[in-house]
């Protein structure tokens, strides 16, 4: 009976090192059928691969360091300029639509990085941190999915959730102990992301963030979906001419109504 009840953990603990395995095995693989960009900077190393010839999937790793706010600038920098570049026929700029989705999806980066950098001005890291690594599933024009954004977790990100199931299974004697390395490793990756503060506002919002983070999205990262024609609006007025330069140049917001709802 005792092998029954711990075969639910035993099965979190196979799946996190099953991911684990699965992201280590792709970054050795060639990946011949994808169009594979790598973009680093002093925050964060990207990778952005066109799958399915419409889909851009940009994928990243968790930092063992960041500095704020300048790691909220380097997240969403690479990423507007490469959404900029028209890397698919759904972000591009030969038509009405994709033109459309490359405006929307460029405001949508805009309000995270905005509120990102706010919740940093409230000595709130840890949460910006959060919002900013959540996996994000961009949906534009007729339901097509346009850009998904998601860490790539490796063995170490997911230790600390893989020794918190197993400390569980082996029962109290052995989850006390365990609680208590484990939040000294977590705590020191949180003082590394900037997230303690003497003048933090929420002590339930930190400790909610660093569980989020270091150990639900561990064993399992939800998808946050956002379908941009419900967040934003671009005016039929807007010449296609003046909408192309505006991606190009960065005023793509001057022509996008709309922001991202608080419920997102």
């Amino acid at each position: 009976s005792s092998s029954r009840s711990h075969a639910p953990g035993l099965k979190i603990v196979g799946d996190m090192l099953r991911r684990s395995l699965v992201g280590a095995t792709r970054s050795i693989l060639p990946r011949a059928s994808r169009t594979l960009t790598v973009v680093a900077n002093q925050s964060w190393s990207w990778e952005f691969r066109v799958q399915e010839a419409e889909l851009l999937a940009a994928e990243y790793d968790l930092p063992e360091t960041l500095e704020q706010p300048r790691a909220i600038r380097d997240f969403f920098q690479p990423l507007g300029e490469y959404i900029r570049s028209g890397p698919t026929p759904l972000l591009d700029v030969s038509s009405v639509g994709s033109l459309r989705n490359a405006a929307r999806t460029l405001k949508l980066l805009d309000d995270l990085q905005q509120r990102a950098e706010a919740l940093v001005a409230e000595e709130r890291a840890m949460e910006a941190v959060v919002l900013i690594t959540s996996k994000w599933h961009v949906v534009g024009e007729s339901d097509a999915q346009l850009l998904t954004l998601s860490a790539q977790r490796n063995w170490r990100d997911r230790a600390p959730a893989a020794g918190a199931v197993v400390a569980g299974l082996l029962g109290p004697l052995a989850w006390i102990p365990g609680a208590l390395g484990i939040n000294e490793v977590i705590m020191r990756r949180v003082d590394r992301y900037g997230g303690l503060s003497k003048s933090t506002p929420s002590g339930y919002d930190l400790m909610k963030a660093t569980m989020n983070h270091h150990i639900v999205r561990a064993i399992y990262d939800r998808p946050r979906v956002v379908k941009l024609a419900e967040h934003y609006e671009v005016a039929d007025t807007v010449e296609l001419e003046t909408l192309r330069e505006a991606i190009a140049d960065g005023s793509h917001s001057e022509h996008v109504k709309g922001r991202l709802g608080d419920e997102i």
